[in-house]
């Protein structure tokens, strides 16, 4: 009996799972890159859902005071200011945006990386050189030529620089080099044309990353400050990210709690997206890497 018992022990002692240094390190990396990620957010809607006039660098608190406060601010943000108006503006550029990239990338990717071609590897070449050039050297020339066409401070002048997306090539192209060619063929035996098997074939096929490549776009888009500011100067036209550049302008003369909600309202579209897609994001993003 004794020899049982102290067989079982020795049993149950085997299978605990040994906890080593290395995993209480990566545990302790991992949560505090998180706390530091998600501390400034956090720190936002502190501010925001705080009774106006409460100064919190004074009062530290980890938690909201006043839920019905933040919700006041936000109305007010909306309401007095155009920052509803920047938010349309906004959700329209980044939607057209996507689309576009989403279809002349998609199409240029299923050539690249399924058919050969005189100049392929030349052409392809070219295209990846250009992600080495910073914005700033093709900003002038794009301001240039989107002025000659009379696109300033219109929607066609803040999408049409922005469809041509090397990263979003390169990324499609890495993935669809993993789609069989014997698919291909034997849709081509069946009778299906190029425009057909792209269609039909090839973009199920691609779904996880053209989702990937989509939500990237957005979150790339919808930050986009620099080029909107430059194309778009009229008030009319402004995004998201101009009317809380003139939130955080040091003249702007308002308060910390109001400047926190714009900033709030302005981070919202980006986190929801990333939550609700973030698998996706992964899944693409591995698969693009591992198969291409």
């Amino acid at each position: 009996m004794t020899l049982t018992m102290n067989k079982n022990s020795a049993r149950k002692h085997r299978s605990r799972p040994r906890v080593t240094v290395w995993q209480i390190l990566r545990w302790t990396v991992a949560i505090s890159v998180a706390i530091i990620a998600i501390f400034p957010i956090w720190w936002m809607i502190n501010v925001v859902f705080a009774v106006p006039g409460e100064p919190v660098s004074i009062n530290p608190r980890l938690f909201p005071t006043s839920f019905s406060a933040g919700v006041d601010k936000i109305r007010t943000v909306l309401t007095e200011t155009q920052y509803f108006r920047a938010y349309l503006i906004s959700i329209l550029y980044a939607g057209l945006t996507i689309l576009g990239v989403l279809l002349f990338g998609s199409m240029a990717a299923f050539e690249f990386a399924l058919f050969e071609f005189r100049g392929k590897r030349i052409l392809f070449a070219i295209i990846m050189l250009s992600l080495m050039v910073p914005t700033a050297v093709t900003i002038i020339p794009t301001y240039l030529l989107t002025a000659r066409l009379g696109w300033i401070n219109t929607m066609q002048g803040l999408v049409v620089p922005g469809l041509a997306s090397a990263f979003g090539l390169f990324m499609l192209v890495q993935f669809m080099k993993s789609i069989p060619r014997d698919m291909i063929e034997a849709a081509r035996l069946d009778g299906a044309g190029h425009f057909a098997i792209y269609w039909h074939i090839v973009l199920p096929l691609s779904r996880n990353a053209l989702i990937t490549l989509a939500i990237l776009t957005f979150i790339q888009t919808w930050g986009n400050y620099m080029w909107p500011l430059i194309v778009a100067p009229d008030p009319k036209m402004y995004t998201v990210g101009q009317v809380v550049g003139l939130f955080n302008a040091p003249l702007s003369h308002l308060t910390v709690d109001i400047v926190m909600t714009a900033n709030l309202l302005a981070a919202v579209p980006p986190l929801i997206f990333f939550l609700l897609f973030q698998r996706k994001i992964v899944e693409g993003v591995a698969m693009s890497g591992s198969k291409g």
